[in-house]
């Protein structure tokens, strides 16, 4: 992981996956307009909103799924929102 995103993550505590989705989300996801003051308090909600996913994994789907492209919507976070709700893993 890198120097910014650890230390923007031990200031905060997150878990350790949320630590790599963020490095992610500033490193890997293209075209994502990274901002540490809004997408830390995003990635805590993800995560507290979806324990049973893997989120690391669902954004790499969701990266792959638009070719490594940035993706057409303009509110990056809600689509990736959006996509990872559609994924949800449910009780049965």
């Amino acid at each position: 992981m890198t120097n910014d995103t650890d230390r923007l993550a031990d200031r905060l505590a997150l878990p350790p996956q949320a630590r790599d989705v963020l490095d992610y989300l500033l490193r890997q996801l293209p075209g994502y307009p990274f901002d540490p003051d809004v997408d830390q308090p995003f990635v805590r909600e993800l995560h507290n909103d979806f324990p049973h996913l893997d989120l690391l994994e669902q954004i790499k789907r969701f990266r792959w799924y638009h070719d490594n492209q940035p993706p057409l919507d303009h509110r990056p976070r809600l689509a990736l929102r959006r996509w990872i709700a559609g994924h949800r893993v449910r009780p049965r």
